[in-house]
């Protein structure tokens, strides 16, 4: 990249922070790693409120059943009584355990913290970017914009609930050291060999725009398939049911709609086809931004403001497609944590199913 002609406007090329940037990186670290763990917990604490959700219904026509089948026999063994304690004391337990699982899901609130934490590491990496390829050529105090811009970053975040809840600090985010170039190669293209240098319009195409693209095409691959595999094991639990009602073991179709209906809550609040479509959209832009650029002649790529044009747009994309996201997310949380207020499983039940929990 040919760099433009010195004004008073304008900053001299490879005059940029290290110290800044570091301080930068080691903050999106910091959000991009709670995010991550926050997320791990959030999943493993939903999928067990969905998997006892679907146990005290399967416990349920358990019990059911088996004092049906021995409710005839005269001479109840010892041994009988004490399995039919033991099933009526799981019946009892397991609402229970959802009912303080969703009361404390809707307490902790983990999962907007995982979303609230996502978005501001990708505002952070955003401005890291813009400052990288062409802060350097804006007025005097681009150093003070990148800050400003990250201070506005944790205002908006210590005003949400994620004030109350601990970050993932560690000695190797320490400003200078190894680790930390290398937890924040992490986070980024491992092309991106030194991640507080400038970069030309060429690597931040590679590095960004290429690296970008390349991750919405295979996360939209993913989420396809993950899209496909619940619509199929709905399908199958719900043709199930339909069997189990034509032969007459007419108890267990509880057992079958309740995990129907799991899967449907896990497919609703995953937002899977919602997102497939935002990160389609949001690969068909950079593809058409790449194009565009690779059209314009060798003295246009030089320009100034078709660089800045170039990188402002890329990032425009991005931050439209994660604030879709986050969008999406939080009114998928929203839902699931009213469906969570609204009526937890109770009691014992003997012939019927839970309630239809909406879960990530």
């Amino acid at each position: 990249m040919v760099a433009p002609e010195q004004s008073p406007e304008l900053i001299p090329a490879n005059k940029l922070n290290r110290l800044l940037l570091e301080n930068a990186w080691r903050l999106f670290c910091i959000y991009d790693r709670t995010s991550i763990d926050t997320q791990k917990r959030f999943l493993r604490f939903r999928t067990a409120i969905l998997g006892l959700v679907v146990a005290a219904t399967t416990l349920a026509v358990l019990k059911s059943t088996f004092w049906s089948g021995i409710a005839a026999v005269k001479n109840i063994t010892d041994v009988f009584t004490r399995w039919d304690g033991f099933l009526y004391g799981l019946v009892v337990i397991t609402p229970i355990l959802v009912s303080v699982l969703l009361v404390a899901s809707v307490k902790f609130d983990r999962g907007m913290n995982w979303v609230l934490l996502r978005a501001s590491a990708e505002v952070i990496k955003k401005e890291i970017y813009c400052y990288r390829t062409i802060g350097i050529w804006l007025a005097q105090d681009a150093d003070m914009s990148l800050a400003q811009a990250i201070q506005v970053v944790g205002d908006r975040l210590m005003k949400t609930q994620v004030n109350r809840s601990s970050f993932a600090l560690s000695k190797s985010l320490e400003i200078g050291s190894a680790d930390l170039v290398e937890a924040v190669k992490n986070g980024i293209s491992r092309s991106d060999v030194d991640p507080f240098s400038q970069l030309s319009v060429q690597q931040y195409i590679d590095y960004r725009l290429v690296d970008q693209l390349s991750w919405y095409r295979r996360k939209t691959v993913v989420l396809d398939r993950q899209w496909e595999k619940y619509q199929w094991l709905i399908y199958v639990f719900g043709g199930l049911g339909t069997f189990l009602a034509a032969t007459g073991v007419d108890l267990w179709i509880a057992v079958t709609n309740a995990i129907a209906s799991a899967l449907t809550s896990f497919l609703d609040f995953k937002q899977l086809d919602t997102t497939l479509v935002s990160y389609n959209q949001a690969a068909c832009n950079l593809e058409s931004l790449l194009c565009w650029w690779h059209a314009l002649s060798d003295t246009a790529r030089q320009d100034q403001g078709n660089i800045k044009k170039l990188v402002l747009n890329t990032e425009k994309v991005i931050e439209v497609a994660t604030s879709s996201w986050v969008q999406e997310m939080s009114e998928a949380l929203t839902k699931l944590y009213k469906e969570d207020e609204k009526e937890p499983p109770s009691g014992d039940r003997d012939d019927s199913g839970s309630d239809n929990i909406q879960d990530k």
